[in-house]
């Protein structure tokens, strides 16, 4: 009976460990930035955030997805929701992809 309930305990420690550990993961080795788009001036979008205005670098390497289909850099428009992915701890900020959303109709421009 103490067999039992000691693998009743480890498994159920396991399983708490696991649900608890998940979210960690969830990232995929990127941090986001999310909010709407301010501006767009060259190679650099900058988009305001729930903790304020951060600036964002754009590459050609950077891929774009408007609205789940194939973008490009001309589709970020003023009032766009995006959520950036930059890769984690990245110093420089370049944007690895950028997923634009809807643009509220008073805020395109």
């Amino acid at each position: 009976m103490t067999i039992t309930i000691t693998r009743i305990t480890a498994l159920t420690l396991a399983l708490i460990l696991a649900t608890v550990a998940a979210p960690l993961f969830a990232h995929g080795g990127f941090d986001h930035v999310m909010g709407t788009v301010v501006k767009v001036t060259g190679p650099v979008v900058t988009v305001k955030t729930t903790k304020g205005n951060v600036d964002v670098k754009l590459d050609d390497k950077t891929e774009y997805t408007n609205n789940g289909q194939p973008g490009k850099i001309a589709d970020l428009k003023t009032g766009a929701r995006v959520v950036i992915d930059i890769p984690e701890g990245s110093k420089d900020k370049i944007a690895h992809s950028v997923k634009i959303g809807v643009v509220a109709a008073a805020d395109h421009k």
